[in-house]
């Protein structure tokens, strides 16, 4: 009896063992029919890059929309909370000069990080300077325009963040020092 268990142990071993073999010969066929098939796309887009030619992609070749007269020059304060200065909400306070911005990112009473970047089409893209490290990257928030009464016909809206009228003494103060950390590059 014991002879038997063991063959037969023996034998679903030697199954699961050829059904991962067949597995990974199926998985090697697949990755490399893939690799096949990509090649030539990819030598096609290495091409254009080399060449400066433009790629022209169906769906990118349609315009974007704008969000039209995106940002008047001056300076803006907007928060993840209706309500400037509340513990653990995200601020942001920014001025705005012909569609570049210059800010900052801030929770209050903690550090900020200053900001600089361009309105571009229906977002705002901006490269943000990590305080400590000085490490710079790249971060994107998107704008809405949403229609109002009155001059103007609209209101520019960062996604997320509610726009705040009291601007502080301590929130210009975070203002200047990023705009004289970024002086020597606008």
């Amino acid at each position: 009896m014991q002879v038997l268990e063991v063959i037969q142990r023996y034998s679903r071993q030697q199954l699961s063992q050829t059904a991962i073999k067949h597995f990974l010969c199926l998985g090697t066929l697949v990755v490399g029919a893939a690799t096949l098939l990509a090649a030539p796309a990819h030598a096609r887009i290495q091409t254009a890059l080399k060449s400066d030619a433009a790629v022209i992609h169906p769906l990118l070749a349609q315009s974007a929309p704008t969000v039209s007269n995106s940002l008047a020059n001056g300076i803006y304060l907007f928060g993840e909370q209706p309500l400037p200065d509340q513990l653990q909400t995200a601020y942001m306070i920014f001025e705005a000069r012909a569609g570049q911005v210059v800010g900052a990112f801030y929770y209050p009473h903690s550090s900020f990080d200053c900001f600089q970047g361009d309105v571009l089409n229906t977002q705002l893209s901006l490269a943000i300077t990590e305080t400590y490290s000085q490490e710079e990257y790249a971060y994107a928030l998107n704008l809405d325009e949403t229609a109002v009464a009155g001059p103007g016909g609209s209101q520019f809206a960062i996604e997320g963040f509610h726009q705040l009228d009291a601007v502080s003494d301590n929130d210009l103060r975070m203002l200047s020092t990023c705009q004289a950390h970024y002086s020597q590059t606008i």
